[in-house]
């Protein structure tokens, strides 16, 4: 273990001022998309400039790997987002591997399909976008022999899912997104419409949002005769997003409802086994997991004193506050096949917990999926077009939800041209794609690569 640890060293101190195999990949677009409705509640934007990328460096048994995204909006007054999904130095041999930095836990495979952000935070800059961005920490995998491994992942720091971003100003909330939820700028007192008021009682930065530890293990067995691997794993970690308390008032000077509302990072234990098989040309994912967000680990980890009055659910004669701490378990399957010119897949996910809460006022949103169906495919059709669509279907809530698009490359490969659609159908209220039903759209995009 020593000399691996100066040999970790020794890399680190290399590649930090490497740059002769340095190699850097990426693309800039510029997207246009047009709404088919008109939703309530609209952010100002409908198209933007994007440029994102990924640079890595290798020496040795080593590496530097990146990656980034930032995206400009087009309109009067300029508004970014900006995303880094990966940033980490990583050194392996044949048994050992470690890595410091920004990286995705690659633990929980379906979680990526079924757009749930319990693991890996979305990156947010699309609703039905499957991209992540990692955790920050250290991570270290150990290869006893051919068929078992076992990880560890350790962090002192946290940073929360970004995107999408909210904004409070003069007592309104806006987003530079455009399919964002945002909160009710009016309720109603003793039969007359008031507008609310909102103000933001901001954390400590560092004390009270990114100092924040995570601990988690990863247990896996492949059988490579049978094609096969079981794994387990076990992580207490921040909830990507960040909780809301909030207390409400008459403000009798402005004849408002004055909302002051307290973010706060709760911890949650995550967990669950996952079998993996390959069956001829498919491969089976199968399996179970739950989020825990009432779970205590130890002093040395913070968690929401449930004993304390502001923690708990918050009742007025204007609204309630019921922020998500309910446990969450999903049993899910996958079977995917990849031939080259085509790829399919078959998904399958099923809520194991009772989940009755709605999508309430402050972003408390209910479970994403309770007995769900979706099929994805791509067929390409030469090296130039190519088409996917992607349909979920919930069989309980009714939900609908549909992504298709068209890709057309020229100029060698090096520019493309996008047609696309996003469609959904979520008539029943309580469901979390109920705030975006609103939200169809068609939109075009030309990209160009470097």
């Amino acid at each position: 273990m020593n000399k691996f640890i100066k040999k970790v060293t020794l890399l680190c101190v290399s590649l930090s001022g490497l740059a002769v195999y340095a190699q850097l990949d990426g693309s800039v677009s510029y997207e246009k998309f047009q709404r088919l409705n008109d939703p309530a509640k609209k952010s100002e934007y409908d198209d933007w400039a994007q440029i994102e990328g990924s640079y890595e460096t290798r020496a040795w048994n080593g590496k530097v790997y990146g990656e980034f995204a930032a995206r400009a909006y087009v309109t009067k007054e300029p508004a970014f987002n900006f995303s880094m999904p990966e940033a980490y130095i990583e050194f392996k041999d044949e048994d050992n591997r470690i890595s410091l930095g920004r990286q995705l836990l690659k633990w929980n495979e379906n979680e990526d399909y079924w757009l749930l952000s319990t693991l890996n935070p979305n990156q947010g800059f699309y609703l039905l976008s499957e991209k992540k961005e990692g955790v920050v920490g250290i991570q270290y995998d150990r290869k006893f022999n051919k068929n078992l491994n076992f990880s560890v992942f350790f962090s002192y720091f946290f940073v929360p899912g970004m995107n999408p971003g909210l904004e409070i100003e003069s007592g309104n909330v806006s987003s530079k997104s455009e399919w964002v939820r945002l909160p009710p700028k009016y309720t109603v007192l003793e039969g007359n419409v008031l507008p609310l008021y909102y103000t933001i009682d901001m954390p400590n930065i560092y004390n009270d949002v990114v100092k924040n530890k995570s601990l988690g293990f990863r247990l896996s067995g492949t059988n490579e005769e049978k094609s096969s691997e079981i794994s387990a794993f076990f992580i207490y970690k921040p909830q990507n997003s960040l909780q809301m308390n909030a207390d409400a008032r008459f403000d009798q000077d402005r004849d408002v409802i004055a909302v002051d509302a307290s973010p706060v990072v709760n911890h949650h234990l995550y967990y669950g086994i996952q079998y993996k098989q390959q069956l001829g040309d498919v491969q089976m994912v199968a399996g179970v997991d739950m989020s825990d967000p009432t779970a205590t680990f130890g002093n040395d980890f913070k968690v929401v004193d449930f004993s304390r009055e502001e923690n708990k659910k918050f009742e007025s004669e204007y609204f309630n506050i019921e922020p998500n701490y309910e446990k969450e378990s999903y049993a899910s399957i996958s079977f995917n096949v990849n031939q080259g010119y085509y790829m399919f897949s078959l998904n399958y996910i099923n809520l194991l917990t009772n989940n009755e809460r709605g999508s309430d006022d402050f972003f408390s949103d209910t479970a994403k999926w309770s007995n769900a169906l979706g099929m994805r495919g791509r067929y390409y059709f030469n090296d130039f077009i190519n088409v996917m669509g992607d349909l979920k279907y919930d069989f309980d809530r009714d939900d609908i939800i549909l992504k298709a698009e068209a890709t057309y490359a020229f100029w060698r490969g090096a520019a493309s041209l996008n047609l696309g659609a996003e469609l959904i159908k979520s008539p029943n209220k309580n469901s979390y794609w109920s705030a975006y039903r609103a939200n169809d759209t068609i939109y075009s995009s030309l990209k160009f690569a470097f």
